[in-house]
């Protein structure tokens, strides 16, 4: 079962947790994420362990950069890997490294496309989200003509 898409405002606890919305509790069939550190922004990643090694698989080979590169690549990914478990109240418990790479405060946003699951600080997603309207019309020019009839 497939995650579905979304953005929810959520509150990181005094515990370091935060809830993971009912629409995407629907897709984690056995209620375990792996988190690690997103891979351009600033956020948390987490991913159903069914989906965990379509994501690592990529970044596990990385064929096409230098050794160094190619293990820079890996560390980021892989060396920050945590996996939780999804609680009966839907929480789960993000490990500090992870937060503080992040910056969560108390105000965070959850969303997923989809395939995962990301966490934000609610002013970094904020700016984030900025940042991509500014963009998005050159964006936009640059796929080309989409067929969305």
């Amino acid at each position: 079962m497939a995650l579905l898409s979304g953005e929810y405002p959520v509150t990181l606890d005094d515990k370091g947790r935060v809830s993971i919305p009912a629409r995407f509790r629907e897709g984690i069939p056995e209620n375990v994420l792996v988190l690690t550190r997103g891979m351009i922004e600033q956020c948390i990643w987490a991913v159903t362990p069914q989906n965990w090694e379509k994501v690592a698989s990529p970044f596990k080979s990385a064929v096409s950069l230098s050794l160094r590169k190619a293990d820079m690549v890996r560390h980021r990914l892989l060396f920050s890997t945590y996996e939780v478990e999804v609680d009966k109240t839907g929480r789960i418990a993000v490990p500090q490294k992870l937060r503080d790479f992040a910056g969560l405060s108390k105000d965070c946003v959850v969303t997923s496309d989809g395939v995962r699951i990301e966490i934000w600080d609610a002013e970094r997603y904020a700016e984030y989200e900025q940042k991509i309207d500014e963009q998005f019309e050159d964006v936009l020019e640059e796929m080309g003509h989409l067929n969305l009839d």
